[in-house]
C-alpha cells in the first residue's frame, strides 16, 4: 500500500490502538473511530466512590517477546505494573485451578491506562459510532450515527471491533466476511478485579 495512504480504523480497544500505532510508525496517516467516550474497549474500568471494577479484562499476561517488550514500555511509562494477586476461580465446570506462577499485569492506576497511553499519540475520534461503509471511485466513506456522512475519503478501512459489531458493517460490502463474523462465538467477562488501591 502507498505510504501516503489514509486509513480509517474502527475500534479503540487495545487491538485497534496497537494496530494504529504500528501503522503510524510505518508512516501511514490513521484516524481511529470509537463509539465510546474513551479508549480501552474490553479493558474498561467502572469507578465509584472509593472503588473501581475492571469489568472487561481483569489482568493480562505477556508471553510473546514482542508484547513483553511493549509491556515493559508501558511499565516504564508508569501505565502498567505486575499484579501479585490471590486468584480464585469459582464455578468453573472443568475444575480449573489458577496458575500461581503466571505473571500477571494490570493497568495503573486503572485498566484503561495502557489504552489511554497509546491513544495519546493517535488521531482518535470518540463518540463516533460508524454505522455504514461505502466505497466509490475515490475511496471509502464512513457514516456516523452522531454526525452523518464523514467528509473524508479513506484508502483503506480496518475493523478492530467485536464480531457482532463487525457483522452489520461487513454485510453490504463483504458478505463472506460478515458470515465469518456472524459465526464467531463471543464470551463475556464473568469476573471483576475490585481495587481500592494501586496494584503492587
Amino acid at each position: 500500500m502507498n505510504k501516503n495512504a489514509h486509513i480509517a480504523l474502527i475500534g479503540a480497544g487495545i487491538a485497534g490502538l496497537s494496530c494504529a500505532t504500528e501503522l503510524r510508525r510505518a508512516g501511514f496517516e490513521v484516524q481511529v473511530f470509537d463509539k465510546s467516550r474513551g479508549p480501552a474497549g474490553r479493558m474498561s474500568t467502572r469507578r465509584g466512590e472509593g472503588w473501581q471494577c475492571d469489568h472487561g479484562a481483569q489482568y493480562f499476561t505477556a508471553r510473546d517477546p514482542a508484547f513483553r517488550a511493549e509491556v515493559a514500555r508501558w511499565q516504564a511509562a508508569g501505565v502498567a505494573a505486575a499484579w501479585k494477586a490471590r486468584v480464585s476461580v469459582i464455578g468453573e465446570l472443568d475444575g480449573h485451578q489458577p496458575d500461581a506462577d503466571l505473571e500477571r499485569f494490570v493497568g495503573v492506576p486503572r485498566m484503561t491506562a495502557p489504552a489511554r497511553f497509546l491513544a495519546d499519540a493517535l488521531d482518535l475520534r470518540l463518540e463516533s459510532t460508524i454505522t455504514a461503509l461505502t466505497r466509490d471511485g475515490e475511496g471509502w466513506l464512513l457514516d456516523s450515527r452522531e454526525t452523518g456522512l464523514i467528509q473524508t475519503r479513506y484508502d483503506a478501512v480496518l475493523l478492530a471491533v467485536p464480531a457482532p459489531q463487525a457483522e452489520p458493517l461487513l454485510q453490504p460490502i463483504a458478505p463472506d466476511l460478515a458470515a465469518i463474523a456472524g459465526a464467531a462465538v463471543m464470551r463475556g467477562s464473568t469476573a471483576c478485579r475490585w481495587s481500592s488501591r494501586m496494584p503492587a
